[in-house]
């Protein structure tokens, strides 16, 4: 008896491990299908229009198909000999330049560049580019790093047989890998050393998706699970005290403490003013938090992911607006006009038929006329499904915001859609503002496009004076950042809000 319930609990691990990879694997060759898709079509358009000059107007107009573009970051025009001679990120250069990076040709005759390094809002990030003709086109690295983070190896089907696009192991163990990726037509799952090894084709797309799982790491990630199923082992076989010790050295880790964590009470909220440009005083604030037990202290950086794999962002996001609502409504000075609060949602907690009562109850509880609430969501997640709970609490009367707007991965008919309350202008912009770069140049395209929509524009990581002023002779309505005022745990931030009373 004991046998086959230790049986059935390691096949129903090993299943729900396995179903989780896979539907990794087909949410990384979705998006990858929709990026290539994005991408070939604007480069067909581009080589139809004929020659685009490296003038300004040019450059611009080539930004507005970023603006319009969902996957993509950068556009670049190259000369008959292949070198770079503008792009939308650097301008005209004063020097063409040929890039000694190798081409991947796909099957179906893609031309792929990996790995090259560019310089994207002060850091130098790691882009993929596909070129066609005298126009090449970057991906979005946050779209090709989720995409290679997908899979242990990422390869690319070419005439020539696989080419690596992106792995987590090391370049011997990839190759070690590659004869088995390569033999496999189809999608095919086998057992490997201890776990299994999974890899993904699909017949439309020359991607390759391949990922190995060892005993420990099918254990790891599916602790509570296990941990249920041998609790229930445990009441009929004292055999399963040996199946869990590995567990118990572990669990005061983040990732299995989140789930007890995603409450009022371990959640320290931290608050970074808004401030009106044109009179350089606060009228709002947005919300972020850390989470906290005892003398541990976690940044959203080292939640989030644990927040996501657990399934705990709705319980998460609602128990920071109920905490942020409290705390300002008790302790907050009366405001002459209303002050509003930016609260951050994961797309799956923006469910009208949940948050709408969330919200209005921690409102009817606060009993202050003078706090709005404004849902901020990420530019990057707008879907249909999205736009449509988003609108529902428009209609509702909360404010709404587009976060990291500019980043190139709405569609602008989207924006117009949703028409939200405020734009707020990505930080990459503002950190190249005072060098007049023709990617600065599109703040005032973004103003533009929320005077469009009915929307304002608030500016993100202000970092000098300077910049605030600069974007205020833009019509830039509202900014925050460091220059202005860092974020502050609650007693700081009221401090810091009487000097405006």
């Amino acid at each position: 008896m004991a046998a086959t319930l230790m049986l059935a609990t390691a096949a129903t691990v090993l299943w729900v491990d396995k179903s989780g990879i896979a539907e990794r694997h087909d949410k990384a060759i979705d998006m990858a299908q929709a990026m290539l898709a994005e991408s070939t079509s604007l480069l067909d358009h581009l080589a139809a229009h004929g020659k685009i000059s490296c003038d300004q107007q040019g450059l611009i107009h080539l930004n507005a198909h970023l603006l319009k573009s969902r996957y993509l970051r950068e556009i670049g025009m190259m000369d008959d000999d292949r070198r770079l001679i503008c792009s939308t990120a650097l301008g005209l250069l004063p020097k063409p330049i040929k890039g000694n990076y190798p081409v991947i040709t796909s099957r179906s005759g893609l031309q792929l560049i990996n790995n090259v390094p560019l310089e994207m809002a002060n850091k130098t990030v790691k882009a993929t580019l596909i070129q066609y003709k005298h126009f090449n086109v970057v991906l979005s690295p946050y779209i090709t790093d989720d995409l290679y983070t997908s899979a242990d190896a990422v390869w690319m089907r070419t005439a020539d047989g696989l080419a690596l696009l992106g792995s987590s192991k090391t370049l011997d163990e990839a190759r070690s890998m590659r004869d088995r990726a390569a033999r496999s037509k189809e999608t095919a799952f086998t057992f490997h050393n201890l776990g299994y090894e999974l890899v993904t084709v699909h017949p439309q797309i020359d991607l390759v998706m391949q990922t190995q799982r060892s005993l420990g790491q099918i254990t790891r990630q599916n602790g509570v699970l296990l941990f249920c199923m041998l609790i229930g082992s445990s009441l009929i076989t004292v055999l399963a005290v040996g199946v869990l010790a590995p567990y118990v050295a572990t669990w005061s880790s983040v990732q299995n403490r989140v789930q007890f964590l995603c409450d009022e009470e371990h959640l320290l909220l931290v608050y970074q003013p808004v401030f009106d440009l044109a009179t350089m005083r606060p009228v709002g604030c947005e919300v972020l938090m850390r989470m906290r037990e005892g003398a541990n202290l976690w940044m959203p950086d080292q939640v989030i992911p644990a927040i996501l794999s657990s399934g705990l962002a709705r319980q998460f996001d609602y128990a920071v607006t109920r905490k942020a609502v409290r705390e300002l409504a008790e302790h907050l000075p009366a405001q002459a006009a209303p002050f509003q609060m930016a609260l951050n949602y994961f797309p799956e907690s923006v469910d009208q038929a949940a948050l709408i009562p969330v919200l209005q109850s921690a409102l009817r509880t606060a009993a202050r006329n003078d706090i709005e609430i404004c849902v901020e969501v990420t530019e990057h997640s707008l879907s249909s499904e999205l736009i449509a709970e988003v609108k529902s609490l428009k209609e509702q009367g909360f404010q709404i915001a587009i976060d990291d707007f500019g980043t190139g991965y709405s569609n602008l008919s989207s924006v117009k859609k949703l028409s939200p309350d405020v734009l707020k202008i990505d930080k990459s912009f503002i950190f190249e503002l005072e060098d007049a770069t023709v990617r600065s140049n599109l703040i005032q395209e973004i103003v533009n496009i929320a005077r469009a929509v009915g929307a304002v524009a608030i500016a993100e990581g202000i970092e000098k004076p300077e910049q605030a002023r600069l974007l205020a002779e833009l019509g830039v309505q509202y900014g925050q950042g460091h220059a202005l005022a860092h974020p502050m745990e609650l007693e700081p931030f009221l401090a810091f809000m009487r000097k405006f009373s």
